[in-house]
């Protein structure tokens, strides 16, 4: 069994305290019957055959996308990142559209902003999450990497992880205090991903609950150092 991972807050603190540099913009996206306003972060200064990296973000039920762009965009200015944030219902009628309208969503945004097709990325919070496991596996010729925080795969849906055609990469972050979701049930995704031989980054966040935005800063610069390391492979 692999040790767990832990963060280094004081380590990862250090290099934060820098303005976010970019432009937020905020659209709607058309798919099928709906339309889902989602907004983008674009670091400054980007020439336009610069290829950045692209990191979508879901966020927990009742949340908003641009919560989750505020806490990822002073990283995403460091790191030269693209961000697309989203609004979803995050029901499970809107679950079974997730293999198809994640890459449509994300393609609508590179006609625009020409980020590199071999660097896509997912981050997902509580029932983003769920959607985010989604994305990593049925989707997992599209995102290079995924990253979770706090939430499992159900046991009556393993059957996602049988489907993928490509090990995503995922980083799962859990606090040992979660009230939705206790460490065994949150290990037996990690065991479950790793006997299916996808990478796994996990980390238990001590004197943690299920708020990310406690701990978003150093979650999030964690993530991307474990995300950024994957890339598709040229088709």
């Amino acid at each position: 069994m692999p040790a767990r991972a832990t963060l280094n807050f004081c380590a990862v603190v250090l290099c934060w305290g820098v303005a976010a540099r970019g432009e937020v913009s905020q659209n709607t996206f058309k798919f099928h019957d709906s339309a889902y306003r989602y907004s983008v972060f674009m670091p400054d200064d980007v020439e336009p055959s610069a290829q950045l990296p692209a990191l979508m973000l879901l966020h927990g039920a009742g949340g908003r996308g641009i919560d989750m762009l505020n806490a990822w965009k002073e990283l995403a200015g460091l790191e030269r990142i693209i961000l697309v944030a989203p609004d979803f219902p995050l029901d499970a009628q809107f679950e079974t559209t997730v293999p198809q309208l994640f890459p449509a969503l994300m393609d609508a945004v590179k006609r625009e902003r020409h980020f590199n097709p071999r660097r896509v990325y997912i981050f997902g919070y509580s029932a983003g999450g769920y959607c985010t496991y989604d994305a990593a596996t049925l989707a997992s010729t599209y995102f290079a990497a995924a990253g979770v925080f706090a939430m499992v795969i159900s046991p009556e849906y393993d059957n996602i992880v049988l489907q993928a055609k490509r090990k995503t990469p995922i980083a799962i972050y859990i606090g040992d205090r979660d009230p939705n979701f206790t460490l065994s049930q949150t290990r037996r995704t990690r065991d479950l991903l790793l006997a299916n031989e996808f990478p796994v980054h996990y980390v238990e966040l001590p004197r943690r609950d299920h708020s990310y935005g406690a701990v978003s800063s150093q979650v999030n610069a964690d993530a991307w150092k474990f995300m950024s390391k994957y890339s598709l492979p040229r088709k």
